[in-house]
């Protein structure tokens, strides 16, 4: 098949692509008003999961792990829009499987592969930024249920009050604790939900503290004071310890961009030279391998990162 024809092929799937997804996204938003105008009290929990559709959708386990998509966090950029942008990636690597002369079979399992490292990073990013917005939030949260359950009121006043005045995506959580302790949930259970949710440990201890309280007895308050403090000083520890790894990662950014920069400048004093790497065979093997080598490295970098300033 001409090279013309299969990009124009490749065109007529990215339209139809995005033409699926538009259609998708104007169904969503159109069911998304009417669920607004019928319950304009579920305005605070507009955009989270539903429990009911990640039940439905435990039957997608597989590719979720796959793809490192959790239905439990709440996404900034959509879904829909996350698998674009994987499709996009894969035939780049496959038009330049194709430019390198390499194997049909080796350019699809490239911009496969390739595809599957994107979108799981993309998700694990957001997922990574959802986690940190609700650990970073959590000592306000302890600290406003615990002035609300000293002026009087229960829990379920206290995690009303959360959802109403905290900021996303605490509020949102919040709100589903609140719904589902309306349904006759207890508390613990609820909270428990947002540590199964996000892997926030803090909320596994907060649980945790209201369970003993409420079947053992004593004052609530000073309790929830005491874990605030805890988990105030791992919060401010854990950006102690971003702060001294901020050396590490300019260092890691340094790194990932020297390649690319290094390459620039040789092609500018001697494109001759670099010109080998697109036109001769052995030249394509070569730049395949070192393109697969610093991205890999590149990951290896950030794996090690996050291991060592995890808290």
């Amino acid at each position: 098949m001409p090279f013309a024809n299969m990009i124009i092929i490749d065109l007529l799937l990215l339209l139809a692509c995005a033409a699926v997804v538009l259609r998708l996204d104007a169904r969503q938003r159109r069911v998304d008003r009417q669920v607004a105008i019928a319950l304009p009290t579920s305005a605070v929990a507009h955009g989270l999961p539903s429990l009911r559709r990640q039940q439905a959708q435990s039957r997608w386990q597989f590719v979720h792990r796959l793809f490192g998509y959790d239905p439990g966090t709440v996404y900034r950029v959509r879904v829909e829009y996350v698998f674009v942008v994987g499709l996009i990636i894969a035939l780049a690597i496959g038009y330049a499987g194709s430019y390198l002369d390499f194997p049909v079979s080796y350019g699809i399992i490239a911009g496969f592969v390739v595809a599957v490292f994107v979108v799981r990073g993309i998700f694990g990013w957001q997922q990574s930024q959802f986690r940190n917005r609700l650990f970073k939030q959590i000592p306000d949260v302890i600290e406003l249920v615990t002035s609300t359950v000293r002026a009087g009121l229960p829990v379920y006043g206290a995690f009303q009050t959360v959802a109403r005045d905290m900021p996303e995506p605490t509020a949102g959580q919040f709100a589903i604790v609140c719904n589902e302790m309306a349904f006759g949930g207890a508390p613990e259970e609820a909270l428990e939900g947002i540590y199964h949710r996000s892997r926030v440990a803090e909320y596994g201890m907060f649980a945790v503290t209201i369970a003993v309280q409420m079947r053992s007895g004593g004052g609530l308050a000073e309790t929830l004071q005491t874990l605030g403090e805890t988990v105030r000083q791992r919060v401010g520890l854990a950006g102690r310890a971003r702060a001294l790894a901020g050396e590490v990662i300019f260092s890691a950014k340094a790194l990932s961009a020297a390649p690319f920069v290094v390459s620039g400048l040789l092609y500018l004093i001697n494109p001759e030279m670099i010109d080998k790497l697109f036109y001769d065979p052995t030249g394509r093997i070569l730049l395949a391998y070192a393109v697969t080598s610093v991205v890999m490295g590149i990951f290896v970098i950030r794996w090690m990162i996050q291991r060592e300033t995890k808290i």
